[in-house]
């Protein structure tokens, strides 16, 4: 059969991701089993999964779509007949611990410490190593001073993105069916030069037309909100993921146009080397974050079996 051919053939059949976890279980190998909620979750996991594997070990990844269906694919399994040490589950956090939403807990499932696996990826260290390698800025003085300014401009987008979050938090309470895809970065907010965040004004009534619901009569509700974010020490633990990822993003693709200001013709000019996209950024990017502690000692415990 050529590839074409089978390719074709194995689209048609694709089995559900019970199934197919099913049939590639074997307590005769060692393999790694894997699930996850969305496309990108191995990008980010896959960095540190590998580090821990033992030679020839094999991994294989299930995509659950979303955080109620990895917890259904461990509810559905009889753990008698599986080892938790090869079959892991990796979810982000949400707003489950602000809305009260209790899962199931046990020694084989991650969840992340932020909202989600994208605020991992967005700080100073991250920032400046992107700019040292997707730009090509060696001068160390220069990147150090770019980063400390990033780190500056982070802390402002925090401040304008806690009424965003408080948005969805409040729909997520009153189990408003909020549509979050329709809401791009560039809707709500500007990002100047110098990496500093602002939230556009007005942006109620906008949020509302992209997001299908109605929030004109629950000012009050917000501020609220508002004020219990406020007493978070980290920002990160409520700010959507998507979000910040998308900031780290911009700023990335606006710093080739800082450094050229004033360039003369001739002179060195700098530009990113990749297309860096919120679609892509988590490829690109994961691979340069150090593994955070808690990823480390999740997948330790796993992998000396005591998961």
């Amino acid at each position: 059969m050529n590839l074409l051919k089978y390719l074709k053939e194995a689209a048609k059949s694709e089995a559900s991701v019970y199934t197919t976890f099913l049939q590639q279980y074997s307590n005769n190998n060692n393999a790694l089993h894997v699930f996850h909620e969305g496309k990108d979750d191995p990008s980010f996991y896959g960095n540190f999964i590998q580090t821990k594997l033992k030679k020839l070990q094999r991994v294989y990844y299930y995509q659950a779509k979303n955080k109620d269906q990895v917890y259904a694919n461990y509810n559905k399994l009889n753990w008698n007949s599986y080892s938790k040490k090869r079959v892991l589950f990796f979810v982000d956090k949400d707003y489950a611990d602000i809305l009260n939403v209790v899962y199931p807990n046990d020694s084989n499932i991650f969840i992340t410490r932020y909202y989600s696996i994208e605020n991992y990826l967005v700080d100073q260290e991250t920032f400046a190593r992107s700019i040292r390698d997707l730009i090509g800025l060696e001068n160390e003085n220069v990147n150090m001073e770019l980063a400390k300014h990033f780190t500056k401009g982070l802390k402002t987008f925090h401040d304008a993105s806690i009424l965003l979050s408080a948005y969805i938090i409040f729909h997520k309470l009153n189990n408003n069916p909020i549509n979050l895809k329709n809401i791009n970065f560039s809707d709500v907010f500007l990002v100047s030069n110098d990496y500093i965040a602002k939230r556009k004004s007005r942006i109620l009534n906008r949020l509302d037309q992209m997001a299908g619901v109605n929030t004109t009569s629950s000012i009050k509700s917000l501020r609220e909100i508002i004020k219990k974010l406020m007493i978070i020490k980290n920002p990160k633990t409520y700010i959507r993921g998507k979000f910040e990822l998308a900031y780290l993003v911009h700023c990335i693709n606006i710093t080739p146009t800082i450094l050229n200001l004033g360039k003369k013709e001739g002179e060195k000019k700098y530009r990113c080397c990749v297309s860096l996209s919120k679609t892509n950024a988590i490829q690109i990017i994961a691979p340069r974050i150090k593994e955070p502690k808690e990823i480390k000692g999740f997948l330790n415990k796993a992998f000396r079996g005591k998961a």
